[in-house]
C-alpha cells in the first residue's frame, strides 16, 4: 500500500507521544543559529535538551514519515520483547523507541552519503549520546547488512526508505543476508520510496536518491507471504497503474521536500 495523507487517529497520536518525524522544538532549535556555533553545538549535545527533543530529532525526515513511523511500528506491535534488526536506521529515532519498549535493537548502518552530503556530526559520537540521553542500548554496527557478520536470530528486521538508495546487487545481497537472520515467522517490513520523477512516471530512470526498484521484483527474491500491503499500489505487480496512481495523488502522503510517495509492505518468513 501508499502512505495515506490523512494520519489514523492513532497514528497521529503516536507521531505527538514521541516527536515524530522531525523531533519537538524545532522553532528554539532554530533560534539558535544565532548563538556562536561553540555554544549551540554545546547547548544541542545537553542531554535534558536532547530527551526534550525527542529521538527523532537528530536524523532529517521527509515528511512522508509521519505515517511510516507509526505504520512500521505497529507493524511489530505484537512481538514481546525481543531481538530487532533495522538495516540502514542512522540516527533515526525508531530504533530508540523500540529499545524503550524493551527490545534488544541491533541498527546497521555504513553511514554513506545519499544525496544530501556528509553528516556534519560523527555519527558513532552522536549515535552513542543518543543512547546515553534515551537511557537505551541499541546496538550499532557500522557496515553494509552484507558484511556487519551479526550472530543470532531476529524475530523482525525493518528497513525505512534504503531500498532505493541501493544498487540492484546490494539490494540482492542485503536481502539474501536478512533472510539468514530471520527466526521462523519472522517479519521483515519494508517502506520504499516511489519517487514521482522517475520512471514509471516519465523516462528518466535515476536521481540524486537512487531508482525505483520494483517491489514485485523484492516480492520474488525474498520470497515470503507477504501479509500487509496492497499490489495495485506497489510499483511492478501487474495490478499496479501508473494511471490510477496519479488519478488518486490526493489520497496519498506526498513529500515535501522532494516529489515521492510511501510503498508499505510485510513478509513473514516460513514457520514458528
Amino acid at each position: 500500500m501508499l502512505a495515506r495523507r490523512e494520519l489514523p487517529t492513532n497514528y497521529r497520536t503516536w507521531d505527538l507521544s514521541w516527536g515524530a518525524p522531525g523531533g519537538r522544538h524545532k522553532g528554539l532549535v532554530a533560534q539558535l543559529r544565532r548563538v556562536p556555533p561553540t555554544t549551540r553545538r554545546a547547548i544541542l549535545r545537553n542531554v535534558r535538551v536532547q530527551r526534550a527533543r525527542g529521538p527523532f530529532a537528530f536524523q532529517p525526515n521527509t515528511s512522508t514519515r509521519a505515517y511510516e513511523y507509526p505504520w512500521v511500528y505497529h507493524q511489530m506491535a505484537q512481538l514481546k520483547p525481543s531481538r530487532i534488526l533495522e538495516i540502514g536506521g542512522a540516527l533515526s529515532g525508531l530504533q530508540f523507541v523500540l529499545a524503550k519498549d524493551g527490545h534488544e535493537v541491533h541498527n546497521v548502518d555504513p553511514f554513506l552519503d545519499y544525496g544530501v552530503g556528509d553528516y556534519d556530526v560523527d555519527p558513532i559520537e552522536e549515535h552513542a549520546a543518543l543512547n546515553r540521553a534515551f537511557a537505551t542500548n541499541v546496538v550499532l554496527h557500522h557496515a553494509t547488512l552484507p558484511k556487519a557478520e551479526l550472530k543470532g536470530t531476529f524475530a523482525a528486521a525493518y528497513c525505512i526508505s534504503t531500498i532505493e538508495h541501493l544498487s540492484p546487487a546490494d539490494i540482492e545481497a542485503t536481502l539474501r543476508a536478512v533472510k539468514k537472520l530471520l527466526a521462523p515467522g519472522g517479519l521483515l517490513v519494508l517502506t520504499i520510496d516511489l519517487f514521482l520523477n522517475l520512471a514509471p512516471f516519465c523516462d528518466r530512470t535515476t536521481n540524486a536518491w537512487g531508482t525505483n526498484a520494483s517491489v514485485a521484483w523484492l516480492d520474488e527474491l525474498i520470497g515470503y507471504e507477504m501479509v500487509a500491503g496492497e499490489k495495485s499500489e506497489l510499483y511492478g505487480f501487474a495490478d499496479f497503474s501508473t494511471e490510477a496512481i496519479l488519478s488518486r495523488l490526493e489520497e496519498f502522503a506526498i513529500g515535501t521536500h522532494y516529489p515521492q510517495l510511501a510503498q508499505l509492505v510485510t513478509f513473514k518468513a516460513p514457520g514458528e
